[in-house]
């Protein structure tokens, strides 16, 4: 695979990844429906995800089809964000879009330096829960039951995207020696 982190665009075999279009979003919609049924995302939600966060949303290409989507939402500051859709067609499942997708998303969240990274998924999801925890994922306290309404439990998965600073331990006197040395080299 390789990538182009300027446009986000990634080619495997016949899979493109790209940005989303506004000429994308009714294919879009019916994906969103057979994906993930009573819980899709309306035209209008559609619309205005597609005002918001274009910049952050891509696509995956087929042999030049629509086969799914990442949507990743940052906050206004970005130290967080959302990964509030990941779908594949289900024709086009076992062929590793998801994977690739993923890899689009992370890259996206990492370009934008959000420290932390979310994701719900539904419980009985196994080949999701497992996609994101390869990258990183673990569950986030218990099972939320009825979050996205009666009969709509998620589990919310968390990966801190912060890369912690190295400090050492200054040894024995180290301190001074160092505030020292800074206090000579700005005096002179």
């Amino acid at each position: 695979m390789t990538t182009n982190s300027a446009t986000h665009v990634s080619v495997d075999r016949n899979v493109r990844l790209r940005s989303v279009a506004e000429g994308d979003l009714a294919t879009l919609e019916i994906l969103d429906k057979e994906v993930f049924k009573d819980v899709a995302y309306s035209m209008v939600y559609l619309k205005s995800l597609f005002v918001l966060f274009n910049k952050t949303w891509l696509v995956a290409e087929y042999d030049d089809e629509l086969a799914g989507y990442a949507l990743v939402c940052p906050n206004s500051d970005n130290t967080e964000a959302w990964l509030m859709g990941l779908a594949v067609s289900e024709r086009y499942q076992g062929k590793g879009l998801g994977r690739q997708l993923m890899e689009g998303a992370m890259e996206l969240m990492r370009d934008a330096k959000v420290s932390d990274a979310y994701i719900t998924v539904r419980p009985d999801n196994k080949a999701a829960y497992h996609l994101y925890q390869k990258f990183g994922f673990i569950q986030q306290g218990d099972e939320r039951p009825d979050y996205y309404g009666t009969g709509e439990p998620r589990k919310v998965l968390h990966r801190s995207l912060a890369k912690k600073p190295y400090r050492a331990s200054p040894g024995r006197g180290t301190r001074r020696r160092l505030t020292s040395r800074l206090f000579q080299r700005s005096s002179r």
